[in-house]
């Protein structure tokens, strides 16, 4: 599987390292939406896939030229797999995006911990809601390399 569903900070019209990896290695294939909530987890959102939701998550879809070379690479920045703590605050997994009326599996970072007391960011809109929100300008702004800041 070679596409990927971002709905945060790898969104087209942010600018950090690798956003700018992430756009440099694939194709654009446009904007499209998940069943779901979108999360306000601190610095950054997170997407819980809800398949019998009523709210739309929107965010981007790309195709890897190499998913094998950069998927490693965006686990890493996403803060999964065994090298870090369990459990992890996201997982990678397989999920069906609405890409213009076609549905398409795509992989995407969920979500992976409790969500009770979470703000939900309820238009599921995160390039909008960052506009608006110093805390999302400034984590993105402190990002210089593949990693996220501690």
């Amino acid at each position: 599987m070679d596409k990927l569903f971002v709905y945060g900070s790898l969104m087209g019209g942010i600018q950090s390292p690798i956003a700018k990896y992430l756009k440099g290695n694939s194709a654009f294939l446009g904007e499209g939406q998940v069943n779901g909530l979108l999360l306000d987890i601190g610095h950054y959102p997170g997407l819980v896939y809800k398949t019998d939701s009523e709210q739309k998550v929107i965010g981007h879809v790309f195709e890897l030229n190499d998913a094998a070379e950069m998927l490693p690479h965006l686990d890493h920045y996403e803060c999964v797999g065994p090298a870090f703590e369990e459990p992890n605050q996201y997982r990678r997994e397989l999920i069906k995006v609405d890409l213009n009326g076609q549905l398409m599996d795509c992989w995407a970072y969920l979500y992976n911990l409790p969500i009770e007391g979470i703000k939900i960011i309820e238009s599921g809109n995160y390039l909008a809601y960052f506009e608006e929100n110093e805390e999302y300008q400034k984590f993105v702004a402190s990002l210089n390399n593949f990693d996220r800041p501690v």
